[in-house]
């Protein structure tokens, strides 16, 4: 009982379905009514647009045109239209635009002849322009190039150097460069031909929208046998007071070379230009051009290097030594207030941490010294074993010379005493020992 009720549920189901059909059919084969509907969306295309050039602009990039047709016909012929069915165009060589947003009448050019379009009149779309301009750009070579071992390949040289870009203002001011692309392998010779060419932002994205004066470039390729030989780094002046050279290196230390063979046979080392060691001042790191001669090229195109300069500059130190009493006259004590004095030096750090008290001699000669007094002098320093040290500074002594008594000649006596309290110095016997 149950499967005949759900047959006859199917049955009338499907009796319903193919009565609508049955009336569908009618209304739109033979009572085929009238009916609008709006079709949407439907493409625009722009003419002549190179015309806005005369006037100086130029259209704005990633622009659509799309109208919104009213259209209005029998039931079969709406179900038959599509946005293929309409060929709309706008010429802007017909228009004298402005600078920024225009609004321009769209010419229906094609339509199918059984529908009729309710909004023809007046329908507009809105096209905006900006500055027209051009920029000349160098040409730069993105071609992969593989040679044959022990051939070098040089920097590519294209024939123009330069291209002219042109278009809407905001997409040429977006172009650094075009590039030359392509792919070589196995060469051994050196290559002529034309490379196609694009151009591209600053991150080498190409930018679409604009036009170049040129499609194609011709580039050369020289592809010679070559040698590498050892960068040598030139010099000039000297260094200021209180600096010193620690090192000088290349972030390379040898390079590439290729060009005819009875000229590389007389290349054996690649000199930089000079750097003036008098201009500098500090540790610092220089972009330094290679000296390249004629008829000969860096296979890898780099013709500088980068060159590190660490300089150590001066530092002083004190040290506290010892020295000796010299020329002391007869008849005179000379007594000194210390028996060590300070001194100053300079040099670099790792001179001045290699220092002692070994590597200085300090004598003060009293000669001078007739009559009883108090006096200051500073010892005179010699450097012992060491080397670029500057002594900038040296402590006085206070000297009290005094003259020996009259009554010191009834008997053994030192008729001149010389006082020190380090016992290193050797005490200079200035008179021996005598009986009156």
């Amino acid at each position: 009982m149950d499967s005949w009720k759900n047959k006859q549920k199917v049955i009338v189901q499907l009796v319903c379905i193919l009565l609508s059909l049955c009336l569908w059919i009618y209304v739109t084969n033979i009572k085929n009514p009238i009916k609008s509907y709006e079709l949407k969306n439907v493409p625009v295309e722009i003419l002549n647009s190179n015309s806005l050039q005369d006037s100086g602009l130029a259209l704005v990039p990633n622009q659509n045109f799309y109208v919104n047709l009213k259209i209005e016909g029998n039931t079969q012929d709406l179900f038959n239209v599509d946005k293929d069915s309409f060929k709309i165009i706008v010429d802007l060589s017909e228009y004298v635009l402005k600078k920024g947003e225009n609004k321009v009448a769209v010419n229906i050019k094609e339509s199918p002849s059984s529908i009729t379009i309710k909004n023809s009149n007046g329908l507009t779309i809105s096209v905006n322009t900006e500055e027209y301009a051009t920029n000349e750009v160098p040409v730069k070579s993105e071609i992969n190039i593989t040679s044959k071992s022990s051939y070098y390949v040089a920097t590519p040289v294209f024939s123009p150097k330069t291209v002219v870009v042109s278009g809407p203002k905001s997409l040429v001011k977006k172009v650094t460069k075009v590039v030359a692309q392509g792919e070589e392998s196995n060469a051994s010779k050196t290559i002529v031909k034309d490379f196609i060419i694009s151009p591209v932002d600053e991150n080498d994205n190409e930018v679409i929208g604009v036009k170049l004066s040129e499609k194609w470039v011709e580039g050369t390729i020289e592809i010679n046998e070559g040698k590498v030989v050892p960068i040598k780094i030139n010099t000039t002046g000297t260094l200021k007071d209180g600096l010193t050279l620690k090192s000088i290196s290349g972030d390379i230390t040898e390079v590439g070379i290729t060009g005819p063979e009875d000229v590389l046979r007389n290349i054996s080392e690649i000199g930089t230009e000079e750097i003036n060691l008098s201009e500098i001042k500090d540790s610092t790191n220089i972009e330094v051009a290679l000296g390249i001669p004629d008829k000969i090229s860096i296979y890898n195109g780099k013709s500088s290097i980068n060159v590190n300069i660490s300089i150590d500059k001066a530092k002083t130190k004190d040290f506290t030594i010892a020295y000796s009493i010299v020329g002391a006259a007869d008849g005179l004590t000379i007594t000194p207030d210390s028996n060590k004095v300070t001194i100053t030096v300079s040099a670099n750090s790792d001179v001045l941490d290699s220092l002692t008290e070994e590597n200085f001699n300090a004598q003060l000669d009293v000669s001078q010294y007739t009559e009883a007094g108090e006096y200051n002098k500073a010892p005179e320093v010699t450097i012992v074993n060491a080397d670029n040290i500057t002594i900038n500074n040296v402590s006085e002594v206070k000297l009290t010379v005094t003259k020996n008594s009259e009554d010191n000649n009834n008997g053994p006596a030192f008729k001149i005493f010389i006082w020190s309290l380090n016992p290193f110095v050797i005490v200079n016997v200035l008179e021996s020992m005598s009986l009156v």
